[in-house]
């Protein structure tokens, strides 16, 4: 079974239609890593428009730059929001993590590490498990142009606690770490498979195999 894994759309909805038209061929499953929209919270109701003409299921956590009243709007969707939650899904057990550590652009959905670690406690883990987050483990696919690494300390802490983590935030340390075999297939809670798939606003995407446990890069102009 393979899922399509996005983040980072921003509210380009005409990117991402090109997207699902092009991975409703392979699935009908999505995990969205946040940033859903630009500052712009009503816009979470044409990407689940757009989930729902291409007959995709949706389970996502919010971005840094999706505003706090987005999170009750998820309610009036079909997406399955799950920040600070565990839910089952196809015999793995997912979690979430929204937000992002703090950035130097004051976005509105920035939290502190202790903040962060508070969400993780609501988590209920299984015997195989993936983490859903917007924001990269400090030090791993979070390198900024700057070369600074700003990836959140809190997820670090506890990414022994999962077989892979699908995140995103960071736009140009889209990547694949970990895993068994060359960075992209397998994962074991010593090596978990990390996948930033890039900023969905430029046609960045991957497909995650969850037969295979394997994951790939795509891009579409």
């Amino acid at each position: 079974m393979n899922v399509l894994v996005i983040s980072d759309i921003h509210s380009s909805f005409k990117r991402l239609k090109k997207i699902l038209s092009v991975a409703s061929d392979e699935s009908s499953f999505c995990f969205a890593c946040g940033d859903i929209t630009h500052f712009r919270s009503q816009d979470i109701f044409e990407f689940d428009k757009l989930l729902r003409d291409f007959g995709f299921e949706c389970i996502a956590v919010h971005g840094n730059c999706d505003p706090p009243d987005t999170l009750d709007l998820f309610e009036e969707t079909e997406i399955n929001l799950i920040h600070g939650k565990s839910v089952k899904f196809k015999g793995f057990t997912l979690h979430g993590i929204g937000g992002s550590n703090y950035t130097p652009f004051f976005t509105p959905c920035e939290y502190s590490e202790d903040e962060i670690r508070g969400f993780t406690k609501n988590f209920s883990y299984g015997e195989k498990n993936i983490l859903i987050s917007h924001c990269p483990p400090f030090g791993i696919l979070d390198r900024t142009y700057g070369q600074v690494n700003a990836g959140c300390v809190a997820i670090r802490e506890i990414l022994s606690s999962f077989d892979a983590v699908f995140c995103g935030h960071i736009h140009e340390a889209r990547g694949i770490h970990g895993g068994i075999r060359e960075g992209n297939h397998g994962g074991t809670h010593e090596n978990p498979l990390v996948v930033n798939p890039g900023n969905a606003n430029s046609g960045y995407f991957a497909i995650f195999n969850f037969d295979d446990f394997y994951c790939q890069l795509r891009e579409m102009y």
